[in-house]
């Protein structure tokens, strides 16, 4: 009977334990098959297309980005997945059904668009999520507070998008946090001090936001932190002395703030790498212990401040330092004797705009990359040991340099007395006097011709002021698209090109032109980045018709009506309807004009700064000569740019140029002016522009070769610059630059810049392709179809030679060298249509169709002969 009754009990048991089993395979097949359902919502919610996420393959083992565990969903990562369509024209933050994802720890939608705001019941329903990353998805709207709700969440990352609003309190609550990013956004106001209650944090990143205030004493309490990154913001005051007590601190960003006051003793951060403190206000002078433990140290920024007195030595023999910048400071003294032992062949340190003086130290040719620009060094400059050292703006023995009464001077402050250039006789009392007589009867002579040319000058702008729309203008034809004669530019009537937007549609996608979507204030007008209700990201140009040429907008209405090409920037259309603003509107472009993109932020938590690879720069040159010759060579007449610099190349999300600023633009005027000064810029000095009726063709070819020369020494920008920087700086460029010796150049390559061994004679080539184009004399320069085939092959500029490389060469040459054959023409119209198979477009009329101008060429070009230039190139450097 027990037995019996043992073997019941047996029985039981194993009915029951397969019963039990039977259950939950059914419960996780339902809840599989509720996941399965949620995923497939999700899909149609986000339009994903179904070669990613197919209905009849298993999520869990087929679908890109979805990661399973025993059959249940525990991440989703959206970024790479391809959209449909429709998922393409109606982007949104559509992820209700997530909610059914009970078990999902991991959400990733880097780079995948998701408008609008963060919802609420994010902090509600996703409890067990450890990872949140909505990095680059086009988030917008304030961060819910909610969120504090999310006690597993170990990682939050919402960089990159247009999020506003404060910082919420409650994300103090989030104690497993160990990543908080929330950088690159509009936040604005405090740091809450309950996030200093987060004592698990490793990364946190707060910069290039509105945030303001102090930095909190309270950031002391962040005892795991390693990365702290706090810059570009509006901080103020002084920098807290318990953020150098954090010692497991690997790298420190507080630059672009307005942080005043000394700097803390720093000697705690034993393991620091990285430290920027760039662009603030801080003074002061640095002991000679302040660095002495920090043996980790490998980057070190304290450009733009107040800093003074000696440089502490320990810095040039700290063993992993290898990027040391204190431009623009007041850093005094001589440079130190650092023995004939010591290695710094990878070291790439800025010392330039301070004080220091005295003869330069041999050790210096050592050195990867030194700029000394902008002190007092006296002596000479080390001749052809120099590698790659700037030296501008100096008292050294060579060009460019300081003048002998601004050096005589400065030593004599240091009490010592200067070397004079190394003259060793002085002249007589009586020579000197005769010396004095017949400088100031040169330069009472010069004065006097120049205050001639600039009358003469004056009164010739303002006759071609009152004519230039009637005499000049009045021959210049363009064909439109039904082939019709009309004047380019002197019509009075506006025309209506593109699409025609209200006011109310235009402050709308801007919050009434709110500051934070300012993008920059241009000499034409302000760009606004906006957005349309129906998800369109948009540029708009606010123009004050009472305080910026009425002339300007005028002109590009006129352009945008005649021309389209895919390497102009997508214009879309216009709003007139205000007496006092006008605004014109253009397709967004995210990654902004050259001046801005040439140099940007990694993507690892580092913060560092790339700039562009040389692919991607000669990609861009070719882009621009692209634009350029279909504006010199495809419109009838051919039409001047007049405006090409840095910031008006735009750059899609490809790195593809739209040319852009094209309020000066006009055909190439019959008779010009003799005499171009190319520096010469009533409006802003240093800029390309030298006034609208005296720009050429042959202008344009000028300022694209400095864009060239910005490429190869990464200086992009410069050319903008104080008009006699800019000129000492091109000057001494060009001097770097020849077919004979290609060492040269690297005295002037970007040291950021990783060129193969298969590519230098690419950049050699570029920088003689440049040279050219700034020939003083315009008629030797190339044309810009010519300078397209060039940048093509730039290899070839420099194995087979040609006009590139003689002063002499003509027009007739240049044709010679690249018309020999008819590949040119056939290998330009095939990358143009490559181009335009790439799904790129240009501006749109208002009907929505393309309009194009004549591509017949005009039988003869007009380019003036200077009478001069402000510097002459010598034959012995072609």
């Amino acid at each position: 009977m027990g037995a019996q009754r043992l073997l019941m009990l047996l029985v039981a048991n194993v009915l029951f334990i397969a019963c039990s089993q039977q259950l939950q395979l059914l419960a996780l097949k339902s809840e599989a098959a509720i996941e399965r359902l949620a995923l497939l919502d999700l899909r149609s919610s986000l339009g994903i297309r179904a070669a990613d996420w197919h209905k009849k393959s298993d999520p869990c083992k087929s679908w890109v980005g979805v990661e399973c565990q025993s059959g249940r969903v525990t991440g989703l990562r959206l970024h790479g997945l391809r959209r449909s369509k429709w998922g393409r024209l109606n982007p949104r933050f559509s992820v209700d059904s997530i909610v059914n994802l009970t078990m999902l720890s991991s959400f990733n939608s880097s780079g995948f668009l998701l408008p609008g705001s963060i919802p609420s019941w994010f902090g509600y329903r996703l409890s067990a999520l450890q990872v949140l990353d909505l990095c680059s998805s086009s988030v917008s709207g304030s961060i819910p507070e909610s969120l504090g709700n999310m006690m597993s969440l170990s990682v939050l990352k919402l960089s990159d998008n247009a999020i506003s609003g404060t910082i919420p309190a409650t994300l103090g609550q989030l104690s497993s946090l160990a990543v908080l990013d929330l950088s690159s956004n509009l936040l604005t106001g405090l740091v809450p001090p309950e996030l200093y209650f987060l004592r698990n944090l490793v990364s946190l990143d707060l910069s290039t936001n509105r945030l303001n205030g102090m930095i909190s004493s309270g950031m002391g309490n962040f005892s795991e932190i390693k990365y702290l990154n706090l810059s570009d913001n509006g901080f103020s005051s002084v920098v807290p002395a318990e953020l150098f007590f954090l010692f497991k601190m690997v790298e420190l960003d507080l630059s672009s703030n307005s942080l005043s006051g000394t700097l803390p003793e720093v000697r705690h951060l034993v393991n620091l790498q990285k430290m920027n403190l760039g662009s603030n206000y801080l003074e002061g002078s640095l002991s000679k212990e302040t660095f002495f433990s920090l043996v980790q140290l490998e980057s070190l920024v304290l450009r733009n401040n107040r800093f003074h007195g000696a440089l502490p030595n320990v810095l040039w023999i700290l063993p992993k330092l290898h990027f040391l910048d204190v431009s623009g400071n007041q850093f005094t003294g001589r440079l130190p004797d650092l023995g004939s032992n010591f290695n710094a062949t990878i070291k790439v340190f800025n010392l330039s705009w301070n004080l220091f003086y005295g003869t330069l130290a041999v050790q210096l040719v050592k050195f990867g990359s030194v700029d000394l620009s902008g002190n007092y060094f006296e002596g000479v400059s080390l001749g052809s040991n120099l590698t790659k050292i700037q030296l501008m703006r100096n008292c050294l023995q060579m060009g460019n340099q300081r003048s002998l009464e601004e050096c005589r001077s400065f030593y004599a402050d240091q009490g010592t007395r200067f070397d004079d250039f190394g003259v060793v006789s002085r002249p007589s009392s009586n020579s000197k006097s005769r010396f004095v007589f017949i400088m100031v009867g040169v330069f009472g002579g010069v004065l006097l011709l120049v205050v001639l040319v600039v009358i003469m000058w004056v009164i010739q702008r303002s006759c071609r002021h009152v004519e230039v729309n009637g005499a000049t203008n009045a021959n210049a034809k363009h064909v439109s698209k039904d082939g019709t004669s009309a004047s380019t530019m002197a019509s009075v009537d506006v025309p209506h090109v593109g699409k025609s937007f209200t006011y109310e549609q235009l402050a709308q996608s801007t919050s009434n032109f709110n500051e934070k979507f300012l993008i920059k204030n241009g000499h034409s007008g302000d760009l606004y980045r906006g957005r349309m209700d129906s998800g369109t990201h948009i540029t708009v140009k606010k123009v004050d018709v009472h305080v910026l040429n009425n002339e300007s907008y005028v002109s590009e209405l006129k352009f945008f009506d005649t021309v389209s090409h895919p390497r102009l920037v997508p214009f879309l259309g216009h709003c007139l309807d205000q007496d006092n603003q006008k605004f014109l509107v253009y397709k967004y472009l995210p990654n902004g004009d050259l001046a801005k993109s040439f140099n940007r932020k990694t993507s690892g938590t580092d913060g560092d700064l790339q700039s562009l690879d040389w692919i991607t720069r000669l990609k861009i040159a070719t882009g621009v000569a692209e634009g350029l010759s279909y504006l010199h060579h495809e419109c009838n007449p051919p039409l001047v740019h007049g405006d090409l610099k840095a910031t008006s190349i735009i750059l899609d999300d490809n790195f593809e140029v739209r040319l852009g600023s094209f309020g000066e633009v006009h055909a190439q005027p019959e008779s010009p002016p003799t005499s171009i000064p190319e520096f010469t810029n009533p409006r802003t000095p240093g800029q390309c522009l030298s006034g609208l009726s005296l720009t050429t063709c042959a202008h344009d070819v000028y300022c694209f070769g400095k864009i060239m020369l910005e490429l190869v020494t990464g200086k992009v920008g410069m050319s903008d610059s104080d008009e006699t920087i800019a000129k000492e700086w091109l000057e001494q460029m060009l001097s770097y630059i020849s077919i004979s010796d290609k060492e040269k150049l690297s005295k002037i390559l970007d040291p950021s810049l990783m060129v193969d061994d298969d590519l230098q004679e690419e950049v050699w080539g570029m920088a003689l392709i440049a040279r050219s184009c700034l020939r003083p004399n315009p008629s030797k320069r190339p044309l810009m179809k010519h300078i397209l085939r060039a940048l093509e092959n730039p290899w070839k500029v420099v194995r087979d030679g040609g006009p590139w490389l003689r002063t002499t060469s003509s027009r007739k040459s240049w044709a010679a060298a690249f018309f020999s054959s008819s590949s040119w023409r056939q290998n330009s119209s095939e990358g143009n249509a490559a181009f335009r198979r790439s799904g790129t477009s240009g501006s749109h009329s208002s009907s929505g169709q393309e309009r194009q101008t004549s591509r017949k060429k005009l039988s003869s070009e007009i380019f003036p002969e200077p009478a001069d230039a402000w510097f002459l190139e010598s034959q012995n450097q072609d």
